[in-house]
């Protein structure tokens, strides 16, 4: 009889009886669970609502079997004894047709069980835990996924642990890569909506838990799926590229140099992944993915892939026009379009592809009547002036859009820096000459060449170099005439940048940045170079209305403090420093005190516990002096001369907190190094008192220069660096102070060695002292203060905000060296010589080329390379 009952309500909701009957067959049986039935009846009827429920496939019949499910589980005894363990197991995976009615479900019972049997809860959570990830990886729907989501949120206990973390994490972008948007335009909106709100928190707080090597294994992951051929039967969800923009941009940054320079990663590969990358343009309001393309596209330039960039300009211009019409598409595309008609100059096919779509989309436009369509159109009128006078046709050829745009010519200035964009021009000489062409280091990064003695020079601008923020402002920034140091580091930044040579000489540069009594030939030192360099730009940069990078980038404040141990009378002095000198006490080593000393490990080696800390010298500088004897201070409140005291502390800290260590003393004028070690924290906190608010400011190590040798006088030096990027802002966004360590590391882990002309793969590693090679200068970029937040943008689109004057005499020395190869690759073809490396012509110290400064710097000698 029971199971009749089942059979019963089963066979009405599947026959073809109209809904009233339906409606009326359900409303019985919900009275029926009110009449407090037996365990058996209820645990068949909840099976048998729950089978409809999750596998019909009308709407109504779920809608009903689902009302009828919830009056047969009031009874919260019956409830429980019908979900086990088993049946939640079961449920999560099969395949059914409604998956998003299993996660209600599961939602429901959590729900239940959470309030009344901790024991209950805690068991199923370990059961969804365990089977989740492969519920994800079978229901690839957006209805159920984005419910499962919420379900999260609402039980974090649920989530996977350990191994199973990164299966979930990787079936969940699998999934949303399969994502097909609903049909009805409204709940396309909710979908364009949801899919970032839901999905990014969860991912995010996944790579939490997991850390920086789960975030990395989910972008492999989306690299493997976008690097696969897109075809009918399989394409990429518009849906992935809107939650691929949670990825920490040093991260994108640093995969996308590796994959694009790679020689093993094959040209169509590359060409899938930019395709899926413009297709995801194509998703309303998407932010960073157009950065991030453009920055692909220029390191496939630097990798001189340029039968790629071919292929990815001829197709993708196009589309990318055609998506100009739609307001909530146009900023994204245009920034890319924009992108690749500057550089793609030596066709005019793209642009011609476009004509006939231009005044539509002008049409389009002006019909918004938005000061957002205005300022589009006059960056896209600009554009167009651009290439109409670069691709040169008779004058009705362009007659429509010119009545669009207007007569008016492009300045000269503009239309140079524009040129000046270029990828082409060095085609013909790349093909020819690949072999002869010097190749910059695998980093993509210029050394400086060192001809008498400048390696204290090289060192401190390659260090000063790795500042990001800081040079993107100095390379962005229009200087006035009188600024000749602020003008000549920006220009040599524009040659480490954009040089296509592996090496330059910075002779002209070193007579400007130079103290006087400095002399040519004489090492130098390199910290005294430094000091100079950062004073001399902060003088300069005063003239300037309202930048103050340079300030407040090496620039903080101390308040030093004397006191009276008599009256207890203070003199407090405010003094900005560009530097902390740290002092070796006596000459050798401090004692270490006991909380110091547990900071480092005891898995350290026994050369590390012997060495000395950074923290107590740091503790040594902070330490007050006793003002007695000779030295007694004279208090203006006693008026006489009493014991005291006098400290500092900490008021405001810079962006980039430069550390030096002061090895060299001098005796009888003779100049001796102090050879102790110093063990280095990748992470400094600085303790900060502002009137009566006390809090700390957290650094970490980005950069060190080394000095090899015994006195100033003499020996090398050489600098090991990163970029300051941050590769997980949860640790910057939550960061708490009482769970860090020194050894705590916010950057990228990727180190390069810059010594002169060579530049090569560092570790941290190397920063210990031996065989006199001791860290001298030690650079840490503040992680407190939110100065990354540009990383995403930063390295994008540089070249276009480069003054054109500058670009200019870097693109010039660009030709110059590409005429070179020529000449040079010419003479090789006439005498029918192979080049070698004993050859002369591949010895960088010959090559008589380089960029010679313009007319401001007349009297300095040009750049030798």
């Amino acid at each position: 009889m029971m199971g009749d009952f089942c059979d019963i309500f089963t066979a009405a909701m599947s026959s073809s009886h109209p809904p009233p009957f339906k409606k009326a067959v359900a409303t019985r049986y919900i009275m029926a669970a009110a009449q407090n039935p037996l365990l058996e009846r209820s645990q068949q009827m909840m099976e048998c609502t729950m089978q409809l429920a999750l596998s019909s496939e009308d709407k109504l019949v779920v809608e009903l079997s689902w009302n009828v499910f919830d009056a047969w589980s009031a009874n919260y005894d019956h409830f429980e004894s019908f979900f086990s363990i088993k049946k939640i197991s079961t449920l999560l995976q099969n395949v059914f047709q409604n998956p998003a009615n299993v996660v209600a479900m599961i939602a429901k019972v959590l729900e239940r069980t959470k309030s009344t049997s901790n024991h209950c809860y805690e068991d199923l959570c370990s059961t969804c835990a365990r089977n989740i990830a492969g519920f994800v990886e079978h229901n690839p729907r957006y209805d159920a996924l984005s419910k499962l989501c919420v379900l999260i949120h609402a039980f974090p206990e649920v989530l996977p642990k350990d191994e199973r973390l990164s299966y979930f994490c990787m079936s969940l972008i699998k999934s949303i890569s399969q994502f097909k948007p609903p049909g009805r335009p409204i709940d396309v909106i909710d979908y364009i909506a949801t899919v970032p709100r839901v999905f990014s928190p969860l991912l995010v707080n996944s790579w939490k838990i997991g850390g920086y090597n789960l975030c990395h294994l989910c972008l492999e992951t989306v690299f493997e799926l976008i690097s696969a051929p897109i075809n009918e039967d399989r394409t990429v969800s518009l849906a992935l590229g809107a939650v691929i923009n949670i990825f920490p941009g040093a991260l994108m940054e640093s995969s996308i140099e590796e994959i694009a320079h790679d020689t093993l990663v094959s040209d169509n590969t590359l060409l899938n992944t930019l395709r899926h990358m413009i297709n995801w343009l194509a998703w309303p309001n998407i932010k960073i993915i157009s950065s991030w393309t453009n920055y692909f596209l220029d390191c496939l330039d630097m990798a001189e892939r340029y039968d790629l960039l071919d292929r990815i300009a001829m197709e993708s211009v196009p589309k990318l026009v055609d998506r100009l019409k739609s307001r909530n598409m146009r900023k994204s595309n245009f920034e890319v379009l924009e992108f690749l008609l500057k550089r793609y100059q030596h066709s005019e096919i793209p642009f011609h592809a476009i004509l006939e779509k231009v005044s539509a989309i002008y049409s389009s436009v002006v019909t918004e009547s938005t000061a957002e369509g205005k300022e589009f159109l006059s960056r896209f009128s600009e554009l167009l002036r651009f290439l109409v006078r670069l691709h040169r046709r008779p004058a009705d050829s362009y007659e429509p859009i010119l009545k669009l745009i207007g007569t008016e010519a492009v300045s000269d200035d503009i239309f140079e820096s524009f040129r000046a964009l270029a990828w082409m021009k060095k085609r013909i000489v790349q093909k020819s000459c690949s072999v002869l062409m010097a190749k910059k280091s695998f980093a993509e990064k210029t050394g400086l060449q060192n001809d008498h003695n400048t390696c204290f020079l090289n060192s401190v601008i390659q260090a000063f170099y790795m500042c990001d923020n800081l040079v993107e402002q100095l390379l962005t920034t229009k200087f006035p005439r009188n600024a000749v140091t602020l003008t000549s580091v920006q220009l040599l930044f524009a040659f480490l940048r954009f040089s296509k040579r592996s090496s330059i000489n910075c002779d002209w540069f070193e007579k400007e940045a130079t103290p006087s009594s400095f002399i040519r030939g004489n090492q130098e030192d390199a910290s005294e170079l430094f000091n100079h360099l950062v004073d001399l730009l902060m003088e300069q940069e005063k003239l300037l209305p309202s930048e103050h990078f340079i300030f407040e980038g090496f620039y903080g404040s101390q308040n030093c403090i004397s006191r009276c141990l008599s009256c207890g009378n203070e003199v407090s002095r405010r003094i900005p420093y560009a530097e902390l000198s740290l002092h070796f006490k006596n000459g050798a080593a401090l004692e270490r005190t006991t909380a110091s000393a547990s900071k480092v490990s005891s898995s350290e080696n026994s050369d590390d516990a012997r060495c000395l800390l950074l923290e107590d010298m740091l503790s040594h500088y902070f330490e007050k002096e006793q003002l007695e004897g000779d030295c007694r201070y004279s208090c203006e409140n006693c008026q006489s001369d009493q014991n005291g005291e006098k400290f500092v502390l900490m008021s405001e800290t810079p962006k980039f907190l430069r550390i030096t260590l002061n090895r060299f003393t001098y005796s009888d004028l003779v100049s001796c190094k102090i050879m102790t070690e110093v063990n280095i924290p990748r992470t400094v906190v600085l303790p900060l008192q502002r009137e009566d608010d006390q809090s700390i400011d957290v650094f970490c190590l980005f950069a060190v220069i080394v000095h090899c040798g015994r006195n100033t006088n003499s020996g090398h030096y050489y600098c090991i660096a990163r970029h300051p990027r941050i590769f997980d802002w949860t640790m910057v966004t939550e960061l708490d102070v009482s769970t860090l360590d020194r050894n705590t590391d916010f950057f990228v882990d990727r180190w390069l060695k810059f010594d002169d002309e060579t530049i090569s793969n560092s570790s941290f590693d190397e920063l210990s002292s031996r065989l006199g090679r001791t860290p001298y200068i030690l650079l840490y970029s503040k992680v407190t203060d939110g100065i990354f937040s540009s990383s995403e943008t930063g390295l994008c689109n540089l070249e276009a905000r480069v003054p054109p004057d500058v670009m200019k005499e870097v693109e010039t020395d660009n030709q110059k060296y590409l005429m070179e190869i020529e000449s040079r690759n010419r003479l090789f073809s006439t005498r029918d010589v192979k080049p070698s490396k004993s050859n002369r012509w591949n010895n960088d110290d010959d090559d008589d080329g380089g960029p010679q400064p313009s007319n401001k710097f007349d009297e300095i000698p040009r750049m030798v390379y």
